[in-house]
């Protein structure tokens, strides 16, 4: 390799390096009035499989033990319980990130 650096390609890398910072950022897609739809199905599977897995388990240990509807009760409140707790640290998660943005957006 020559110490000499060829002063026609360090030209065609300036003029490619002056091309690629011309170009627009990509920004991000207005989701349009359905923006928030995504966060608010991710909360309802979130309730909704909490809630399918404490039937579940309350069905199967009613199966084994002969107390049919205990089970399934008690399971199913504690599955709510659990969606519920689930879906508020998915919205306190997603509220620290619209702060953040919100903050990072503000500074200049």
């Amino acid at each position: 390799m020559s110490e000499n650096p060829d002063p026609e390609r360090l030209k065609a890398l300036a003029e490619k390096l002056e091309t690629a910072q011309e170009r627009p950022e990509h920004k991000k897609q207005d989701a349009g009035k359905y923006g928030g739809a995504g966060p608010a199905w991710q909360m309802v599977v979130e309730l909704t499989t909490g809630m399918a897995i404490g039937v579940i388990l309350g069905l199967a240990l009613d199966k084994w033990t002969g107390l049919a509807p205990l089970f399934v009760v008690i399971c199913t409140l504690l599955g709510f319980a659990a969606g519920v707790r689930v879906m508020i640290q998915t919205a306190n998660a997603y509220q620290k990130k619209a702060e953040a943005d919100a903050l990072k957006n503000k500074q200049p």
